[in-house]
């Protein structure tokens, strides 16, 4: 990590279109997309059908979080790529409500989604599928010390932080200011 140039983390031209699909899950619509990563919405739909074609996804209204613009085995491959890479750059995708987003927007070391209404009800999906490193969060829910999905519980004074359990991930969110509290889902 410390090779790489200290200047703000931007995504390579050549992975935008795969991150598209990610914007599109975290948000829940094209509309929302738009706004997120600075396009009109007719280039994010046009965008999205012209890599569907590509690489075979089908858009699934009904299918599960975070599978609904994409479940193939090779697009999860295609994420984990894209995450590390944006990791290596010490960039933690942050996902959180829109009264999150005046903390976190813009903060160095943070790519951050505001995530629609129902992403934000279900998040535990979007770690479990790579989607998120993390997810702010004002209190905890009633289940987040219960399930089978792992991650660990972060705090600041700003809130909880939901993280993957991967190291790196980890480390950059105590460099955002979060301690570790030992609280893990298994």
């Amino acid at each position: 990590m410390s090779n790489l140039p200290q200047q703000p983390y931007r995504i390579p031209q050549v992975l935008r279109d795969l991150q598209l699909v990610d914007v599109l899950e975290l948000t829940g619509s094209t509309t929302a997309s738009a706004a997120q990563i600075g396009l009109s919405q007719a280039s994010v739909s046009r965008r999205y059908r012209a890599l569907a074609r590509e690489l075979g996804l089908q858009r699934l209204a009904a299918a599960s979080m975070g599978k609904r613009y994409g479940d193939t085995p090779w697009l999860q491959l295609l994420r984990r790529g894209i995450n590390s890479h944006r990791l290596a750059w010490g960039v933690l995708r942050l996902g959180g409500s829109d009264q999150d987003a005046a903390l976190w927007q813009g903060q160095h070391g943070v790519e951050w989604v505001t995530l629609g209404r129902r992403q934000q009800q279900h998040w535990q999906p979007l770690l479990q599928l790579e989607l998120l490193d993390a997810v702010a969060l004002q209190e905890l829910p009633p289940d987040a010390v219960t399930g089978d999905l792992p991650y660990r519980l972060l705090r600041s004074p700003h809130g909880w932080l939901a993280c993957r359990l991967e190291p790196v991930v980890l480390r950059l969110a105590e460099r955002l200011g979060f301690e570790d509290t030992g609280a893990q889902r298994r």
